[in-house]
């Protein structure tokens, strides 16, 4: 998904206006992921439990850890935070009182008396979770095919509660998005004849394909939109004992190219999203779709889950593919480590996350995995299907899906760090920011937000997630004062103060860029120097200068700077070390005398380092 460009969308604050004050929400962790959880509830320290309001200071100099929040500085659109109702918690929830169950399912998805769930994940068929026998649409006996479709129906869905569920959902949260995934296709278009393991028979990919259309069609008959669609999850992975099936690269690019063909050909606006499954194998699978013209317009985003690698590599896709959406679509967490692994999925660019499996009863079941599963965060009584408990879980993960809405953006935040606190904070479309502040330590931790020039300062309970809202208040857009920030004129006559030794070694190119068209690039194939900047004429006063870079590593020096300003040159060091993601270097706080100057990058560096920029800045604050 493209950012917003660094200037922001609203005005730097300042102390001479009236202070905001921030309500203040904590939930704690207790016996995270403990199996002791399935015998019954346990009491909890804070529970979404509200704090006294604080109110924002103008900056001071006591010692805390201190998370600089800019929502000037905004990343990807957030869809949705969720769970899945697949059909072990739907035959649960089924098992209820029909109060008990509307109960239990404005506790999830109600915003206002509830944690607000707006994104939900179901199965086209059975998954490894679920009461029945495993099943598909269009199930034959051995030996049988059926190419047409002839025998396809939902009606299994409609018998066993799915679909009456799903809308008692929508009923409560009607602004739900729901998406759905398939663990496998029909077993008579897979290699073994079977829904477990196996593998999809390319022949069939146009049948599977006008599959899933019908299907999408069938719910959408049922008053329940499909959102999107991930074409077949886990598909690198053939499980032993439950429905799977491997979908090669190729083999799921041919049909996402289907199923869009069939998407369009019947009016339908469901998305496609690519993948599913485990970051550590993501850079073998995707760019075989996405480094497709054809195959990467029909996609709309990327999908992940988190049982092997780390989130980073979400932001490395991000990077590589800016025009998709991230999203992370299966990972029970627990705890504090939880909420933080959480927060890591944001800070790499997933605008959407979903926790999997929403409830299991006190024998652990119903379930076919291969494994024990964890705790979810609701468990029913076994003996007492009307009673039920939440745990510590269903609270943590509320912290976000209560106060981020939809289309918030993922601001600017400091990360901090596991041994004190950590954090990533939002801007919601009615200006609210929402800090979600983590604290894994056995201590108390005292911190600060420092944002638009206030200061909020807290202290955070041991083991306790503490989620922080005030409203920004709005201005006029700060004016970027450099011209072809971006470089989309697509040259560099804009940037009239360049140096270099041995070579011209910068070029505007349209490689992985940050924002827009364009980038700026710093390379030659033999050690190098190289400038490159601007001079403008502004009023005297204070400013503020930044830019996003990514490197190689390796430069002897690498830099943003400010100059030829009335004081001293000023910097921002890059350094010398591999600059992965796209990351903001930033000056505040320069003081201009003289009416001019200069901003840029300059480069010290080693043959075949290289550095890229985008999206300068320049503003007067």
């Amino acid at each position: 998904m493209a950012s917003a460009l660094a200037c922001g969308t609203f005005a730097v604050g300042t102390a001479a206006s009236a202070a905001p004050t921030a309500q203040v929400i904590w939930s704690s962790e207790k016996n995270p992921g403990n199996g002791s959880w399935f015998s019954g509830p346990s009491s909890i320290p804070y529970t979404l439990s509200q704090q006294a309001n604080i109110a924002l200071t103008s900056p001071t100099s006591t010692s805390a850890t201190t998370l600089a929040v800019d929502p000037s500085v905004q990343y990807q659109t957030m869809l949705g935070i969720g769970t899945s109702l697949e059909e072990s918690t739907i035959y649960n929830l089924s098992r209820m009182s029909q109060a008990k169950r509307t109960e239990a399912l404005k506790k999830l998805l109600d915003p206002s008396t509830g944690a607000g769930i707006n994104l939900l994940r179901i199965t086209l068929g059975t998954s490894d979770f679920t009461a029945r026998q495993f099943y598909t649409y269009d199930d034959r006996p051995a030996g049988q095919t059926d190419p047409n479709l002839t025998y396809f129906s939902i009606q299994k869905d409609i018998d066993y509660n799915i679909i009456s569920t799903i809308k008692q959902a929508l009923a409560v949260n009607p602004n739900l998005k729901i998406f759905a995934s398939p663990w496998s296709p029909p077993a008579w278009m897979k290699d073994n004849g079977s829904l477990i393991g196996g593998k999809l028979l390319t022949q069939y990919i146009p049948n599977l394909a006008v599959y899933y259309r019908k299907a999408i069609q069938a719910y959408q008959a049922q008053g329940i939109p499909i959102y999107a669609l991930t074409v077949q999850n886990e598909p690198l992975y053939t499980a032993p004992d439950y429905p799977s099936a491997s979908v090669s690269p190729a083999q799921s690019k041919q049909l996402i190219l289907a199923l869009k063909n069939e998407l369009n050909a019947n009016g339908l606006s469901t998305r496609i999203w690519a993948f599913d499954h485990n970051f550590d194998s993501a850079w073998s699978y995707v760019p075989t779709i996405l480094d497709d013209a054809a195959s990467n317009a029909a996609v709309d985003g990327v999908a992940f889950h988190d049982y092997a690698g780390e989130p980073s590599i979400m932001t490395e896709v991000r990077n590589a593919y800016p025009n998709k959406n991230i999203l992370m679509t299966e990972r029970a967490v627990w705890g504090t480590a939880g909420a933080d692994r959480m927060a890591q999925y944001f800070r790499n660019w997933a605008a959407g996350y979903n926790s999997w499996v929403t409830m299991l009863d006190s024998n652990i079941q119903p379930e076919k995995w291969t494994g024990t599963p964890g705790p979810t965060m609701l468990i029913q009584s076994a003996s007492s299907y009307d009673t039920y408990w939440a745990l510590p879980e269903y609270y943590l993960i509320a912290q976000y899906s209560k106060y981020v809405k939809a289309g918030a953006k993922r601001i600017s935040s400091g990360y901090g760090s596991s041994g004190t606190v950590t954090n990533v904070s939002f801007l919601n479309p009615d200006n609210t920011v929402v800090s979600v502040v983590i604290n894994q330590t056995a201590a108390s931790q005292r911190f600060k937000l420092s944002t638009d020039g206030w200061e909020l300062l807290a202290t955070l309970p041991a083991k306790t997630v503490g989620t922080y809202l005030w409203t920004r208040e709005t201005g006029p857009t700060p004016q970027n004062l450099l011209t072809d920030p971006g470089f989309e004129n697509g040259n560099l006559a804009s940037w009239n103060s360049e140096w270099h030794n041995v070579a011209l070694a910068h070029k505007v190119d349209t490689d992985t860029v940050y924002t827009g068209n364009y980038k700026l690039t710093h390379y030659w194939s033999a050690a190098y120097q190289q400038l490159t900047g601007q001079t403008k004429s502004v009023a005297n006063g204070t400013y503020r200068a930044s830019v996003w870079a990514r490197s190689s590593g390796g430069q002897r020096a690498l830099r943003l700077y400010a100059k030829n300003h009335g004081g001293a040159e000023v910097t921002a060091e890059i350094g010398s070390g591999a600059v992965t993601g796209w990351t903001q270097y930033t000056i505040n706080n320069l003081q201009v005398t003289t009416g001019t100057i200069e901003v840029g990058v300059y480069s010290d560096a080693n043959a075949q380092n290289w550095a890229a920029f985008d999206q300068f800045e320049l503003v007067k604050q």
